[in-house]
């Protein structure tokens, strides 16, 4: 733990360009392992505070040190009247930094919720860059795309979680432009490639993807994982060049090939 706080002081001190950035991320199936395409899967999540995808908060930690102008914004379908307080024990239990959460005011989802969301967050913030965070099992690679068009000339990077595949049934898979991802570690590498985290970052993701893959069994169904048992990511194609991966990450890469089926 000590290492970890002197590591997370080392970025704070280290802290890259301070450009003005906007962090937008859907919940479900992206921080919390919550299978929302099953009924019974949806409904088991519903008091989970415990299922998350392992290093997610800790690269929003990283993100929350390393730039001293960001706000993390959570955006989800859910009715705020069942789920506000069950995602916000989430967020903050597993130490994800948070500026807002917004949700359904109503029990009635507003399927364009997201959209006025963000469009709001953008023409009010005005950001430098955004960082968009989702997965392919509902709205978000079609919701970012939208606001990239609407807003061109704001930069940005999305990545969509591959929880689901468009060989199954995924009805809304990743677009061209974003960036997909099975693990912690791709997001990292490629934050590390564009200069939005340090090349620290990279080695606790990775040990922390690492060791939990140690403990999987191929059959995870609650706490902190990397695969969930119902994971169908067969959509993903790993995109980096790393020259001399480290023998970890060979192992992280030979899993996700194994889970993947790539």
């Amino acid at each position: 733990m000590k290492k970890y706080l002197a590591f997370l002081a080392g970025l704070m001190m280290a802290a890259a360009a301070e450009a003005k950035v906007l962090v937008v991320s859907d919940i479900d199936d992206t921080l919390k392992v919550s299978h929302v395409l099953s009924k019974k899967g949806a409904a088991t999540s519903f008091l989970d505070d415990d299922s998350l995808f392992v290093g997610m908060p800790e690269i929003f930690q990283m993100l929350n040190y390393q730039h001293q102008d960001i706000e993390f914004h959570y955006v989800s379908l859910a009715p705020k009247v069942l789920m506000n307080d069950q995602h916000s024990d989430f967020l903050e239990e597993n130490g994800f930094p948070i500026t807002q959460l917004h949700m359904n005011s109503g029990v009635k989802q507003d399927p364009e919720l997201k959209q006025k969301v963000i469009r709001k967050l953008l023409a009010a913030k005005k950001p430098e860059l955004v960082i968009y965070f989702g997965d392919n099992g509902q709205f978000d690679a079609i919701v970012y795309d939208q606001m990239v068009k609407e807003f061109p000339q704001i930069p940005y990077v999305s990545y969509i979680r591959e929880a689901y595949s468009k060989l199954d049934r995924s009805k809304y898979p990743t677009m061209e432009g974003q960036i997909g991802f099975v693990t912690s570690v791709e997001v990292t590498v490629d934050l590390i490639s564009r200069g939005l985290l340090s090349k620290k970052a990279y080695a606790p993701i990775e040990s922390i993807v690492y060791k939990r893959l140690l403990r999987d069994d191929d059959h995870e169904r609650f706490g902190a994982m990397v695969f969930p048992w119902w994971q169908d990511c067969r959509d993903f194609k790993w995109q980096w060049n790393i020259k001399n991966p480290s023998q970890k990450l060979q192992i992280i890469q030979n899993a996700i090939d194994k889970k993947c089926g790539v």
